[in-house]
């Protein structure tokens, strides 16, 4: 019965042994470390739980070893009939010893379930989120050079803006201007139908209900059609302004043509996709 005094001995003195490993890892390369700190906060019972479990560990171990050890000293007892009695009683008293281990086990398992449950993992504390601090957006900038499209020789829809104060003048901002100069004899046929009426930033549109902050009032983009007011021609006109390097908003009566470097309300959201208003086209 030697090999259960010294299980039952190693038992007695596991309640000691109740720790929660913590892995601390160096740079890569370098050893790790465990670092083993004793904890009291989780009561008798997590004491009990922690016995348990490391009890059936130690004991699978001291079993398995002492199978071994008595097989190897009977294997080779050379015919001694002493030696070999001894190592029988080695390997008996070693399966006694897991079989009572197992019985407590049952006993505890009836008596009460829950005290054999692992511990829940104590999760990690989540860090506090960390909220950036606001970025407000740039101000639409207010410094541009606005030029009259007609004079430039754009078309114009006379119909939006053949009635203005200003007789024949519509404005855009110079380098949208130049940008749709280079455009205008390409096909289909294309016109403008909203434009700035003032030559003074901010401007007033020929749809003065946009909100404060629209890229229309900076003369940085625009509303074109179709002369022929074909839906299948302004799909065209799409391709031909995202290769000069405009972003195309189809609001499906009529395309909205914006700067790329625009910003404020109505300018290109800097992906394609579909919105309330339309599909967006970048440009390529």
């Amino acid at each position: 019965m030697k090999i259960i005094s010294a299980v039952l001995l190693m038992l007695f003195f596991l309640p000691a042994l109740y720790f929660h490993p913590i892995t601390i890892f160096a740079d890569e390369g370098s050893p790790t470390f465990e670092v083993i700190t004793f904890d009291t906060a989780t009561g008798l019972s997590s004491m009990i739980n922690v016995f348990i479990r490391w009890a059936f560990k130690l004991a699978g171990v001291f079993a398995f070893a002492m199978i071994v050890f008595a097989g190897f000293e009977y294997t080779t007892s050379g015919g001694n009939t002493s030696k070999q009695k001894d190592a029988q009683e080695r390997i008996v008293s070693a399966i006694i010893g897991i079989i009572l281990l197992f019985s407590f086990y049952i006993i505890l398992n009836t008596i009460n379930p829950d005290i054999l449950k692992s511990p829940p993992e104590t999760a990690a504390p989540t860090p506090p989120a960390v909220t950036p601090p606001a970025v407000t957006p740039p101000d639409q900038e207010l410094s541009g050079t606005l030029v009259d499209i007609i004079k430039m020789g754009l078309l114009v829809d006379s119909g939006t803006l053949g009635t203005l104060a200003q007789g024949s003048e519509a404005y855009l901002d110079k380098t949208l201007a130049d940008t749709l100069l280079a455009l205008k004899d390409k096909t289909p046929a294309w016109l403008v139908t909203d434009a700035c009426i003032t030559d003074t930033l901010p401007c007033i549109t020929t749809e003065n209900t946009r909100p404060a902050g629209d890229c229309h009032y900076y003369g940085t983009c625009v509303d074109i059609d179709a002369v022929s007011g074909n839906y299948n021609d302004n799909i065209k006109l799409i391709k031909i302004f995202n290769d000069a390097g405009l972003a195309v908003l189809d609001e499906v009566d009529h395309l909205h043509v914006v700067l790329m470097g625009a910003t404020g309300y109505g300018s290109y959201p800097g992906i394609n996709k579909c919105i309330d208003e339309g599909c967006w086209y970048g440009a390529i």
